[in-house]
């Protein structure tokens, strides 16, 4: 019989994630990148379009606001970005990039895109475009949550978790 923990698909995520983030986080050191690798994305939404609020930059990483807040502050701190009141609206704060330390920036930057062609050849190895696959899981999951899913395939939980016909 298989070990469920093994096969938790969730499981089997987290644990890739966290390889690929301690191996870019060595990687990052190794080239002496002192940026936190899990602040990258943040760092690349600035990079494509500057100055963005936490609730844009929110929604362009698909983090939530409180997180990406969290993470602008160490950001801010380790002056990465900078922070000032927006032109538009001076109720909203925006964030950029900053000019101290831009080089390290650019070859962070670089960096990813080099990941990328790794992991397309990643990918070509274990015969599965995993970038591919993860956005059409993405999407089949937001068409029909894992909750009408469970209910489809064991129909007693319907009524074990008040699903109602909406939910489905």
């Amino acid at each position: 019989m298989d070990v469920l923990s093994e096969n938790l698909f969730g499981l089997q995520m987290r644990r890739v994630s966290d390889l690929i983030g301690e191996q870019g986080r060595e990687v990052f050191w190794r080239s002496g990148i002192a940026l936190d690798a899990k602040l990258i994305s943040l760092v690349i939404a600035l990079y494509e379009q500057d100055e963005q609020s936490s609730s844009e930059l929110a929604a362009f990483t698909g983090l939530s606001r409180q997180l990406v807040e969290s993470r602008l502050k160490t950001l801010e701190a380790e002056a990465y970005v900078k922070s000032a009141v927006s032109r538009e609206d001076a109720r909203k704060r925006v964030f950029s990039l900053s000019r101290r330390k831009r080089a390290e920036i650019e070859e962070a930057v670089d960096m990813m895109r080099d990941f990328e062609a790794v992991y397309d050849a990643l990918w070509r190895e274990i015969g599965v475009d995993m970038s591919e696959a993860v956005l059409k899981l993405e999407r089949a999951l937001h068409a029909k949550p894992l909750l009408a899913r469970l209910c489809q395939e064991f129909p007693q939980y319907q009524q074990d978790l008040k699903v109602s016909s909406h939910d489905r």
